[in-house]
């Protein structure tokens, strides 16, 4: 649910403390002269202006009332007169800064939601139209989140709720595809939640990526690859070096077609050899190498696979069998698994790949003009730090530990559980929740994590 203004300005303040307190945690991006930056507000504001309009016998018409103002949702109706309002917008931008100083005093002073700044290089990075700006370079970069990996945590911590007025449908999980069971609308209101399991998730995603792609594959050097916590559900790669830069978006497709599995062509990796059905050495490079073991895990979990091709009963009868032979050198393949030919273990690799493959937010990486939260700053949404990690400092990374922000200290808020309660979640080394509609003194991380949710109010 939206916040109110208390709510806005008690977390501006907190925001404003921390960025006071710490100038020296945030990032300095390369070359940042030519980056656009970009602030969400943590309000709307709104205008209703006077208009004039001529109509055909020569009369005039006014509307509108020329008052303005700020609201925690977004404003379609003038609230004072009832003007329809063009679209409000949170964002700020684009924002340039040519030196240090000048970007954490303006943090200081408006103290925004959320930090982000271009992954491209502009030569005027704060012209208004974006073929004005003068595009030069660009990082390369990737966003990976809990959302897109499809986890069975989000069904147990994840929320809606019909927008229907008097409608009181809400449940958990991903909301109705069909629409509200009850009354049949299509517009709901979510609540995203994170949790020990999604966040491993998450970074062991980040990991495979940054290590068998990155490194491994591309060559990249690990020491130009800068990786962070987002502050929320995932974790950013972005590679910080003068190659990469000029990539056009087709180069930077073939990436994505090369870390996701894409385009992988089955019938060059499994193929027939006398009896058996054999597939590259794990010594091989790239997907070659990747193929034996995109299949291992494909059949270690095909119990859970839901398809109905003729192999999956065969598989799943065979499946020591089929391990097996997956961990000989070479890989061997249907000769250790009757009723599984060629061209079903083709089928299979080509499925087993694409789940195999690193899960990224794919327009963020194909984008040329994306912007991208800025190290150091606070995520509105959590009230986590955007972290800058080391490739082994991820490993032990505790994100509820690891990325707090605020210190020692109570509050006491009243959770609003509302129709579906706040699940159990951590902050720190304690558990908290679940909570209905109540009152808690809480500390205060715990606080800010739930009003930045939107699921609690300052008592």
């Amino acid at each position: 649910m939206p916040r109110s203004i208390r709510e806005n300005d008690f977390l501006r303040l907190k925001f404003q403390e921390y960025y006071l307190k710490n100038p020296d945690g945030v990032d300095l991006p390369d070359k940042v002269h030519m980056r656009e930056f970009a602030f969400e507000r943590w309000d709307y504001p709104w205008r209703c202006p006077v208009r004039t309009e001529h109509i055909p016998n020569g009369g005039e018409t006014t509307s509108g009332c020329g008052r303005s103002g700020l609201s925690s949702i977004q404003v379609k109706k003038c609230p004072f007169c009832g003007t329809p309002l063009s679209d409000s917008s949170k964002w700020v931008r684009p924002i340039g800064f040519r030196t240090r100083n000048a970007l954490i005093k303006d943090l200081q002073v408006r103290t925004p939601h959320s930090v982000y700044h271009s992954a491209a290089f502009y030569g005027y990075p704060v012209a208004r139209n974006m073929d004005e700006k003068e595009w030069q370079s660009a990082e390369l970069v990737f966003d990976i989140d809990a959302d897109h990996l499809g986890l069975a945590c989000s069904e147990e911590h994840d929320a809606w709720k019909c927008n229907t007025p008097h409608c009181d449908e809400a449940g958990t999980g991903n909301s109705p595809s069909d629409g509200c069971p009850k009354c049949g609308n299509e517009s709901f209101s979510t609540r995203k939640w994170i949790c020990d399991s999604c966040l491993e998730d998450a970074k062991q995603n980040t990991l495979k990526i940054f290590d068998e792609f990155l490194v491994q594959d591309l060559g990249i050097p690990p020491e130009t690859i800068q990786l962070n916590y987002s502050g929320h559900r995932g974790y950013h790669l972005r590679v910080r070096d003068s190659k990469v830069y000029r990539l056009d978006q087709d180069a930077r497709m073939e990436i994505i077609h090369h870390i996701t599995g894409l385009g992988f062509s089955s019938d060059k990796y499994v193929v027939q050899r006398g009896p058996a059905t054999v597939i590259p050495d794990r010594m091989a490079l790239g997907w070659a190498g990747k193929t034996a073991d995109a299949i291992a895990k494909f059949v270690r979990d095909i119990d859970a696979y839901d398809g109905l091709e003729r192999w999956v009963e065969a598989l799943r009868k065979q499946k020591d069998a089929a391990l097996k032979g997956l961990a000989s050198n070479p890989p061997l393949l249907s000769s250790r698994v009757s009723g599984v030919g060629t061209k079903s273990w083709q089928e299979i690799a080509s499925k087993a790949v694409l789940l195999y493959g690193g899960e990224i937010d794919v327009p963020v990486t194909h984008d040329l003009h994306r912007v991208i939260r800025l190290i150091g700053s606070i995520n509105g949404k959590t009230g986590f730090t955007v972290t800058s990690l080391t490739r082994d400092e991820t490993n032990s990374f505790n994100p509820f530990k690891d990325a707090l922000a605020f210190g020692e200290g109570e509050m006491k808020v009243s959770i609003l559980g509302g129709l579906v309660k706040v699940p159990r979640f951590r902050i720190g080394e304690e558990f908290y929740g679940p909570y209905g509609d109540e009152k808690v003194e809480i500390p205060i991380d715990v606080a800010v994590f739930l009003l930045c949710k939107g699921v609690a109010g300052i008592e």
